[in-house]
């Protein structure tokens, strides 16, 4: 399996997380944590991206690879449910309470930054991925600045900052469980299958949600609130599962982990420029301590992926 050439694997994970970071912005809408009316609960929003998602993947499982799934499904149906159950309910269900409670969309695609941390762990304990005392310096640092922005405020809620802070971290975790489980097939079956799989998987467990207040919200949604949830079930969802599924086959799973950094400031860049344009429909708001712990945590992030040059030997 020949490697793709760098620039396309740079632009690759920059148009993944172009299309990602604006996820949270989107979320925040869906949900009503921007002075607007909450089109879906926490709940409801889990299952009707999903449910939307899964039909487009199944109807190409279905249309065109029929047997490699049937023969996924046979060998490997204890691995889908596990990276069903951790990319579907598991991510989600966490990052859209945290949301929806009073994380704001930066400090939620924020959180996300723990994911190569949590990555760089899981993949040295089961795929045999090098553990570096800088790395894990690096994920010390990022855990101090994540607490300092759980500590940044208390917003009156039913439950504390931090521990809103610690719920919606439950996302990265996850996410990299669902990472670090799918890295071994990338490369013995194809990712798209795979993606596709785990995403059906995982919708199907969200379904005895369905008959309650989710069905009623979705039925309700309107044109605007449509849009949202269809840039959240089509382009984050059937293609930037896909994309990461890819990228996990050409880079080692730590290595793809360290690209979640990107999320931080193209959310915070994309929320603030919604926020400038249509301040009636968005808000941005982020608190000083909030700015210094974001820093901190990128700072940590920068100590475990930077590798010094080595000096050259000459002979």
């Amino acid at each position: 399996m020949s490697r793709p050439r760098p620039w396309v694997l740079a632009a690759t994970t920059l148009a993944l997380f172009l299309i990602w970071s604006n996820s949270f912005t989107a979320i925040s809408y869906l949900l009503g944590t921007d002075g607007g009316a909450a089109r879906l609960d926490w709940v409801g929003l889990t299952v009707a991206r999903f449910v939307t998602a899964a039909l487009p993947c199944a109807a190409y499982l279905l249309a065109f690879r029929r047997r490699e799934s049937l023969a996924l499904l046979r060998s490997h149906w204890r691995r889908l449910a596990v990276c069903g159950l951790f990319a579907v309910p598991g991510y989600n269900l966490a990052l859209y309470y945290g949301q929806q409670h009073g994380v704001a969309a930066p400090i939620a695609s924020l959180t996300t930054t723990l994911l190569p941390l949590f990555v760089m762990l899981l993949a040295a304990a089961f795929l045999d991925e090098r553990l570096s005392r800088r790395r894990v310096a690096g994920f010390g640092v990022a855990a101090i600045g994540m607490a300092v922005v759980s500590l940044a405020k208390r917003d009156g809620t039913h439950l504390d900052y931090p521990v809103l802070i610690a719920i919606t971290a439950l996302a990265p975790l996850s996410w990299s469980i669902y990472s670090v489980m799918s890295k071994p097939m990338t490369g013995r079956v194809d990712p798209i299958v795979w993606t596709y799989l785990a995403t059906t998987a995982g919708t199907v467990m969200t379904l005895p949600l369905l008959p309650g207040s989710s069905w009623r919200q979705w039925s309700r949604l309107d044109a605007p609130g449509w849009g949202a949830l269809l840039y959240l079930a089509l382009p984050c969802t059937v293609l930037g599962f896909a994309l990461w599924t890819w990228l996990l086959r050409h880079l080692p799973a730590s290595t793809v982990g360290f690209t979640v950094f990107l999320n931080p400031p193209l959310t915070t860049a994309s929320k603030f420029l919604l926020a400038a344009f249509l301040p009636a429909t968005f808000a941005f708001t982020i608190l000083p301590r909030e700015w210094l712990g974001g820093a901190v945590t990128l700072v940590g992030l920068a100590i475990a992926l930077y590798a010094p040059a080595r000096p050259h030997r000459s002979r």
